[in-house]
């Protein structure tokens, strides 16, 4: 458990926008070092490589490095800064917030503009006080105190994802099938890193890693959430990327169930992930999305379930334990 929070909060302290991953993959390279072959691909995506007792089915265990961020597009006369978004940002959340620019000089801090209230009597449209929420950890008025097992920092979406990918490589023991665990670059600006890695690992089926923003919060699902906090890991079966793989779908499912691993079922009207570029290299690849739920997603500071990371830890460790080639020829098609 220690090992998994350490782990935890050293990737997502880490810095790595899009473009800027180096030092997010140098963390990732120290870990899988010792039992792992380790190459690159063109574009500076991580690959790793672990031989178990038979080279089929080779299958991708994937993560990506990028967090949404920010890339200078120019300097005014009075030396502000103007940004170039690199990935989704929602601009009414940045005002005020702090920032580390990452240039030639070592990083510098700075702070986004905020224009105060006193200059802005009588503007329409303004978020009032009154409709602010604060998230505390609860699930109930009786648990109104932060809960143990939240865990609060930036950029779990995709830095979760890549604790799962790295713990669930020093885990595995005997394996009948070769892992190619692979840390994507650039997948918050069009999942660029993955279109290029995949035709390097050249993998049979693939397990994407994903950090999915929760939709636990007042007013955001329509009927019960998809992707709570606390309630296990997220299978996804769609999104308008992404059409996953049936029947590998309902094995890994059918398998959680067996094992008695949290898990809840996600239909995404909206998002991608690196499964989209990866579903389509080589002809077609079977691909599932598993996630750690994320409250607050592309902001600054957000909440993942510790519960949440074990029970996605448990189920990609469980899928590269049983899947072999006779089980993967049940999941092609006929």
């Amino acid at each position: 458990m220690e090992h998994l929070l350490a782990l935890l909060e050293e990737l997502s302290t880490c810095p790595g926008p899009p473009g800027g991953e180096e030092p997010v993959s140098q963390i990732i390279h120290r870990y899988l070092k010792p039992f792992c072959e380790i190459r690159r691909d063109g574009l500076g995506s991580l690959i790793a490589e672990k031989k178990g007792t038979s080279n089929r089915p080779r299958i991708m265990l994937t993560a990506h490095m990028d967090e949404v961020g920010f890339m200078v597009q120019s300097i005014t006369v009075q030396g502000y800064l103007r940004l170039q978004a690199l990935g989704g940002w929602a601009a009414g959340q940045l005002p005020g917030q702090r920032l580390h620019i990452h240039g030639s000089r070592g990083p510098v801090e700075g702070i986004i503009g905020a224009v105060p209230p006193h200059f802005k009597k009588g503007e329409q449209g303004e978020l009032k006080i009154e409709e602010l929420l604060v998230d505390v950890g609860a699930s109930s008025p009786e648990e109104a105190v932060f809960n143990t097992k939240l865990l609060a920092n930036k950029a779990w979406d995709d830095r979760a994802g890549c604790a799962v990918l790295v713990a669930a490589m020093e885990e595995l023991g005997r394996h009948p099938n070769t892992v190619v665990a692979v840390a994507t670059v650039q997948e918050e600006v069009g999942s660029r890193g993955a279109v290029t890695a995949v035709e390097c690992a050249k993998p049979h089926v693939a397990v994407v890693l994903e950090g999915p923003p929760a939709d636990d919060l007042p007013g955001i699902a329509k009927d019960s959430p998809q992707g709570a906090l606390g309630k296990g890991c997220q299978v996804r079966l769609y999104d308008p990327s992404t059409i996953i793989h049936r029947r590998f779908w309902e094995w890994v499912t059918g398998l959680a169930r067996r094992r008695g691993i949290a898990h809840q079922i996600a239909v995404r009207q909206s998002g991608a992930t690196d499964a989209r570029a990866i579903q389509l290299a080589q002809g077609g690849i079977p691909t599932v999305v598993l996630g750690v739920p994320v409250r607050h997603a592309h902001s600054h500071t957000s909440l993942i379930h510790l519960d949440d990371v074990q029970a996605t830890l448990a189920l990609a460790r469980a899928i590269l334990e049983m899947l072999d080639e006779k089980q993967l020829e049940k999941l092609l098609p006929e």
